[in-house]
């Protein structure tokens, strides 16, 4: 059963959406808390929620409710945003720029921490999140469907708060957009290549092994790449720690308290495949610290791009083919 119907628009839930997820965390509803044109990474800074975009401009939402503000702008495709120590930072196509947050959301003291990054062609949406180690993680995808990255095109990197000390955590990555932390360990997400068909490879879900080789171009999945099949990989490739379907697009990750240390997963949706699917967000269950199934948390909300909790344990989503950012509370 989906959780929304378009037709019916927002409801007040409660029961249902405890039952579609499997919850037992008792009566929610579904409101929107705002309108952002294009969202897509979230950050929760205390009372206010930050929100990228695909286009130039950052916003910033109360989470107590009331309309976004544009509170940034003059960048090329703002998608990654996360907070610490009252400084936000956003990632864009080829810089990652620091601000010092103020009272209400206010933005000051801009400065470029990190300029000149790799050209990621149509995989330039950066991803960032501050680390256990309050270092900056930060995406780069590959520059193609199937093709050998250079340099450091198709890898997660991390860096000193103020951009220095640049590692390379992760390479072999098609696509990443969306990572987080459990005990200590960090999962991202990967897309699956397209044009193989409509349930091959498949989007991943890896754990993090610090330098570690994740397989792209030769493997999606333990599926072999066309035009790779018989090329000797660089190095041994790290297995997913959990597949999702082909061409759910699988996007932002969260691991929420409120879920006993369960993810959610936006599924941004397939455009590749003869019957779409994705278009939701799925809870991802773990035992023993791994993956072991995933199910419909809620769909009908969109494009999802991204999922974080609120400081209630309420659920944010963002869905930037709506341009709105969707609340559960308990």
């Amino acid at each position: 059963m989906d959780l929304f119907s378009r037709k019916a628009g927002f409801l007040a839930l409660a029961s249902v959406a405890m039952l579609a997820s499997g919850l037992a965390l008792g009566p929610a509803r579904a409101e929107l808390l705002a309108r952002v044109p294009a969202a897509r990474e979230m950050a929760v800074c205390g009372d206010m929620l930050f929100v990228g975009t695909k286009g130039s401009s950052v916003y910033a939402v109360p989470l107590s409710g009331g309309r976004a503000r544009r509170v940034a702008s003059g960048f090329s495709a703002a998608n990654g945003v996360a907070c610490s120590g009252g400084r936000l930072f956003v990632a864009s196509r080829d810089s990652i720029t620091a601000f010092d947050i103020g009272r209400g959301g206010a933005l000051s003291g801009r400065r470029d921490i990190r300029r000149d990054l790799p050209n990621s062609g149509a995989h330039s949406f950066r991803y960032i999140a501050v680390g256990p180690d309050s270092r900056l993680y930060v995406s780069f995808g590959s520059p193609c469907n199937i093709c050998s990255p250079r340099g450091l095109q198709g890898t997660i990197v991390s860096m000193k708060q103020d951009g220095s000390d640049l590692r390379r955590v992760a390479w072999g990555v098609r696509n990443s957009v969306g990572f987080d932390w459990r005990g200590g360990t960090m999962f991202f997400t990967d897309n699956g290549a397209d044009g193989m068909g409509d349930d091959v490879p498949p989007d991943e879900l890896n754990a993090l092994r610090p330098g570690g080789f994740y397989g792209f171009p030769y493997f999606g999945g333990r599926v072999r790449l066309e035009g790779f099949e018989d090329a000797r990989p660089p190095a041994r490739q790290i297995s997913p720690a959990f597949n999702f379907q082909a061409h759910v697009a699988a996007l932002g990750i969260h691991f929420f308290r409120s879920l006993g240390g369960d993810a959610l997963v936006a599924q941004h949706g397939s455009w590749d495949r003869s019957v779409p699917v994705g278009y939701q967000v799925v809870r991802v269950r773990f035992q023993g610290g791994r993956p072991v199934s995933a199910a419909t948390f809620v769909r009908d909300v969109g494009r999802p791009v991204d999922v974080k909790e609120a400081p209630d344990g309420s659920v944010l989503v963002s869905d930037d083919a709506g341009g709105a950012i969707h609340i559960f509370r308990r």
